[in-house]
């Protein structure tokens, strides 16, 4: 049974990712103009009661901002404080799931005939299994500075894991923001 209940912050990373691999999803605006993007600047988008400390800590932040600042450089990409290309911000969420798993079990012995006879004896259990595990998303969203609208966004999602160092965490994180940063600006993928 995999149980990941209680969160340690090295597992709440970017690249939340236990035995299982990472799915991610894309997604921008076709009417966009991705062509002059060459500065970026991090903006906070989350409002702070939303803001989940397991998750909204310095020590996660700076993994989140560090993997994809790392991911967007090495596309050419280079930070600024003021009059950026595009802006960046992040949002990750912890949702406990769950699956039902039954195992049935058929036993018995006996000679079986149709008619008078020997007759046969058997038995069928079957054991339900609960499956729970916490899995993690980050969001990060790419907006216009001028009018503040999301004009690309991309998700990682996974089962968390709680036992990699720090240096593991980060690395995964790393992994995981070159992948979802693999097809920006749209249409670039190999570039």
């Amino acid at each position: 049974m995999r149980r990941a209940r209680t969160l340690t912050l090295a597992a709440v990373t970017f690249g939340l990712v236990g035995c299982g691999g990472i799915s991610y999803r894309t997604d921008y605006n076709p009417n966009a103009n991705f062509s002059g993007l060459r500065t970026y600047r991090w903006v906070e988008k989350v409002p702070a009661e939303n803001k989940d400390p397991q998750i909204y800590n310095a020590i996660v932040e700076g993994r989140v901002k560090t993997a994809v600042d790392r991911a967007l450089q090495a596309k050419g990409y280079r930070e600024v404080t003021s009059n950026p290309d595009f802006d960046v911000a992040w949002h990750a969420s912890i949702e406990q799931k769950q699956s039902l798993r039954t195992v049935v079990t058929d036993y018995g012995w006996g000679y079986g005939c149709y008619g008078p006879g020997w007759g046969g004896m058997g038995m069928t259990s079957s054991t339900t299994y609960v499956d729970e595990w916490d899995e993690g998303t980050v969001v990060v969203g790419v907006f216009d500075p001028q009018t503040n609208d999301m004009i690309w966004w991309g998700s990682a999602q996974a089962e968390l894991d709680q036992k990699r160092s720090p240096e593991e965490a980060q690395e995964r994180a790393d992994k995981a923001a070159v992948k979802l940063f693999e097809d920006f600006p749209p249409g670039s993928k190999g570039s």
